[in-house]
C-alpha cells in the first residue's frame, strides 16, 4: 500500500471514528438522567476489555506491549478523561460537552511540546488564547443559564469544569498514543492499535472503579433498556478507539486534529435532532471562537522536533 493510499484510508477511517464518537455521546446523554457518568464509563471500559479478549482469542488482535510507560499513561489519563467527559454530559447539553472535550488538540500540542520535544510555532499561542476565549464565553453563558435551560447554577458550572478537565487529560492521553504508535530512532517496534486500546480499557476500568463502588461511589442498577444503551456505548466506543489508534500511525497531528473536529458539529446536530437541545447565540459565538482556535493550532502545528531520541526519555 502506498503512503498516499494509506493516509487516505486512515483519514476516511478517522471520519468514521468521529461519527461513532458523536453517536456514543448521544447514547451517554440518554442514560445520564439516572445512570452516573462514572458507571457509564466503567461499563464502557469493561466491554472494551471483553471485546479485546474476544479479538485476541480469535486471532484478530495482536497485543505485544513494549512501551509500558506510554501505555500506562494512555490508560490512566484516558480513563480520567472519560470519567470527566461523561460527568460533563450528565450536567450540560451534549453539544457543549463535546465542544469542550474536543479542545484537546490544544493540550495535545502543549504536552507534545513538553514530552515529545515537538516545539510548536509561535502562532500556536495565539490559537490557544482564541480557544480559551471561546471556552470562557461558553462557561460564562452556562453560569448565567444562557446556553440551554438544562444548564443552571452550580451543576452547569461543575459540568463545564469537568468538560475542560476531560480535554486536558485527553491531551495527555492522545500524546501517549502518538508516542506509543510512532516510529523511533532506536528501532523499538511500535505498539499495535489493540495494545493501546487494551491498556486504555484495563487501566481505565481500574481508575473508574473507586468512583462507582462504595464508599466513594454508588452503583445504580440499570433497567433492560438502559443496559442496551450502555452496551451500545461500549461497542461503539471500542470501534471508535481502535479505528482512531490505527489511524494515528498514518496521519500527521495536523490531519488527525482537523478530522477529529467533525465530532463537534455532528454531535451538536444529533443533539438538536434527537434530544431537542437548543443552543444560544452566546454558545454559537463561543463555539466559533473555540473551534477557530483549535483549527488554527492544528494548521500551525508543524512541530520542530529537537531530537527523536528525546521521545524515549520519558518512558
Amino acid at each position: 500500500m502506498s503512503s498516499r493510499s494509506g493516509s487516505t484510508r486512515a483519514a476516511l477511517a478517522l471520519c468514521l471514528s468521529s461519527l461513532l464518537c458523536a453517536v456514543m455521546a448521544i447514547a451517554a446523554k440518554l442514560v445520564a438522567p439516572r445512570i452516573p457518568g462514572p458507571q457509564t464509563a466503567l461499563v464502557r471500559f469493561t466491554l472494551g476489555i471483553a471485546v479485546t479478549a474476544l479479538a485476541f482469542a480469535t486471532g484478530w488482535a495482536v497485543i505485544r506491549p513494549r512501551r509500558w510507560g506510554w501505555l500506562l499513561a494512555r490508560g490512566f489519563f484516558g480513563g480520567v478523561a472519560v470519567i470527566c467527559y461523561f460527568a460533563c454530559i450528565e450536567r450540560v447539553p451534549v453539544g457543549v460537552a463535546t465542544l469542550l472535550n474536543q479542545t484537546q488538540p490544544i493540550y495535545t500540542m502543549l504536552f507534545s511540546w513538553a514530552l515529545l520535544a515537538e516545539r510548536p510555532r509561535r502562532t500556536a499561542l495565539g490559537a490557544l488564547a482564541l480557544a480559551l476565549a471561546g471556552v470562557t464565553v461558553i462557561v460564562n453563558a452556562g453560569l448565567r443559564g444562557q446556553v440551554a435551560p438544562a444548564v443552571l447554577g452550580v451543576a452547569g458550572a461543575r459540568g463545564e469544569i469537568m468538560g475542560v478537565l476531560s480535554a486536558i487529560t485527553s491531551g495527555v492521553a492522545v500524546t501517549s498514543i502518538r508516542a506509543a504508535r510512532r516510529e523511533r530512532a532506536d528501532g523499538t517496534p511500535v505498539e499495535t492499535a489493540w495494545s493501546v486500546f487494551f491498556s486504555f480499557s484495563l487501566v481505565g476500568a481500574l481508575v473508574t472503579l473507586p468512583a462507582v463502588l462504595p464508599p466513594f461511589g454508588r452503583f445504580v442498577p440499570p433497567t433492560a433498556s438502559e443496559w442496551t444503551v450502555l452496551a451500545a456505548i461500549g461497542l461503539v466506543s471500542a470501534c471508535a478507539q481502535v479505528i482512531m489508534s490505527a489511524s494515528l500511525r498514518h496521519l500527521t497531528g495536523v490531519q488527525s486534529g482537523i478530522i477529529a473536529q467533525l465530532t463537534v458539529p455532528i454531535t451538536v446536530l444529533l443533539g438538536i435532532a434527537f434530544l431537542g437541545e437548543h443552543l444560544s447565540s452566546k454558545f454559537l459565538l463561543g463555539g466559533t471562537l473555540t473551534v477557530g482556535g483549535v483549527l488554527l493550532a492544528i494548521l500551525t502545528a508543524a512541530p520542530r522536533v529537537r531530537s527523536r531520541v528525546a521521545v524515549g526519555q520519558v518512558q
